[in-house]
């Protein structure tokens, strides 16, 4: 550690050691320099002399041409599993500064089981972290991944050495007793803005409850329920009392009955808005249909896809009740970059099934054009034996809007890790 002098004892230092004159402003610079280098942080002298790799230029990637467009991407071509896939369209698969990629790993002895792995792009490898527990959350800023498990909430800080599994709470006593058995606790994670809460949409035998978990107390404040399927919690990125949920129209109860919701008051009912104290409102889509909705990354809005007469990607203003198409493409889940100018989304290509093809898009939505990333991805099985591992391509913008992450497959039965980078994307849509 270096013991910094004061600025008399300093001056002092630097006269006895290289004497009056001219020479006394150059050294002094020197010196400035050379304590400027120690100063500086010790990372990558703890790390040797490693750098970085990003997706262009690590081992673990092969770059692969998209033969109609001519766009540019890179597939995880190093295999730990028989499957390696992105994270669901609604998470980040990504940290911001590039290091790492969290991946769902399935299929060989893991079965229709999904695990989680690790991408570390400082060393350069792909890590099984042997996680199970569901949608994760990964803080891409301070690297720190959480889950829940069957034991309670959990989290991992990725940067660590090593890297340890800690259990942060349990499942919440006020979430078990509301029936005998707790079918589900999240569709997909999501946590406040400081990190110190998780927004809840659980299932209890045939009640879905939603509310929010105390990370520090581990005590539930319910918000509400209903006995119709409600899934797909986020909670708003900026406002901690308010979360955006899907009514699904389709659902199987536990005595395997099949449920399909109608229209409410003609209303397709999928937008549903959820605050506490058992307040909701369906928000009306376009069109009247609505599917894979997701917060705007500054939570002034949401946004979501349609199929039907005004098909494409609908943006809804929370302040003034307006809806906007913002992409007009077909699209089944879309992402969009945090200024609102680009979107990445995925469709079937023919009728949809678990497992169909699919294309893979980009709208530059300041000069309206569209590229394809995929422009047709093999089917990963066939109609009458639809999988159960949702390979659907689930596209992403990720570090810092740099890249887009999604799930594909050429036709093997195997699925893959595709990245592509955003920059040539944008340049090919002016």
């Amino acid at each position: 550690m270096v013991e910094w002098l004061d600025e008399r004892a300093w001056i002092g230092f630097t006269l006895r050691a290289f004497g009056k004159g001219r020479k006394i402003v150059k050294n002094l610079l020197l010196l400035s320099l050379f304590s400027s280098l120690l100063a500086l942080p010790c990372s990558a002298a703890e790390h040797g002399s490693t750098v970085l790799k990003t997706p262009e230029t690590s081992k673990l990637f092969r770059k692969f041409v998209e033969p109609r467009s001519g766009v540019v991407s890179y597939i995880l071509e190093t295999r730990i599993a028989e499957n390696q896939q992105s994270l669901y369209f609604t998470q980040k698969s990504m940290t911001d500064d590039g290091r790492f990629i969290v991946l769902y790993l399935s299929g060989g002895k893991r079965g229709n089981t999904k695990s989680l792995a690790l991408v570390d792009l400082l060393s350069d490898e792909i890590l099984p972290l042997e996680i199970i527990g569901g949608h994760p959350f990964l803080d891409t800023r301070t690297a720190i991944l959480y889950w829940f498990e069957p034991s309670g909430l959990h989290k991992m800080n990725l940067r660590a050495s090593p890297r340890r599994k800690v259990r942060l709470c349990d499942i919440p006593q006020q979430l078990k007793a509301e029936g005998e058995t707790v079918r589900s606790l999240v569709t997909h994670l999501t946590l406040t803005s400081d990190r110190g809460k998780v927004f809840m949409d659980a299932r209890v035998d045939d009640r879905f409850i939603q509310g929010m978990l105390d990370i520090k107390t581990g005590q539930f404040e319910k918000w509400g329920e209903e006995s119709v399927c409600v899934n797909h919690g986020q909670v708003n990125p900026v406002n901690d009392r308010l979360a955006l949920c899907a009514h699904e129209t389709r659902w199987t109860d536990s005595k395997n009955v099949t449920h399909r919701i109608q229209n409410i008051d003609g209303v397709y009912p999928r937008l549903l808005l959820v605050e506490p104290n058992n307040k909701r409102r369906i928000v009306p889509p376009t069109s009247n249909y609505a599917t894979h909705e997701h917060w705007a990354a500054d939570g002034k809005g949401f946004y979501y896809c349609t199929h039907r007469k005004e098909y494409g990607v609908i943006y809804y203003d929370l302040s003034s009740g307006r809806q906007k198409r913002v992409a007009p493409v077909h699209a089944a889940h879309a992402n969009m970059t945090t200024d609102h100018r680009y979107f990445t989304y995925d469709y079937s290509v023919g009728p949809w099934y678990r497992g169909c093809s699919w294309q893979v898009g980009f709208y530059n939505a300041v000069t309206q054009k569209e590229i394809f990333i995929y422009t047709a991805l093999p089917a990963f099985n066939s109609k009458e034996n639809p999988s159960k591992l949702h390979p659907d391509p689930h596209p992403q913008f990720v570090c810092g809007d740099k890249y887009i992450i999604c799930t594909i497959n050429h036709g093997d039965g195997r699925m893959d890790l595709s990245i592509t980078p955003v920059s040539p994307l944008i340049e090919k849509t002016q």
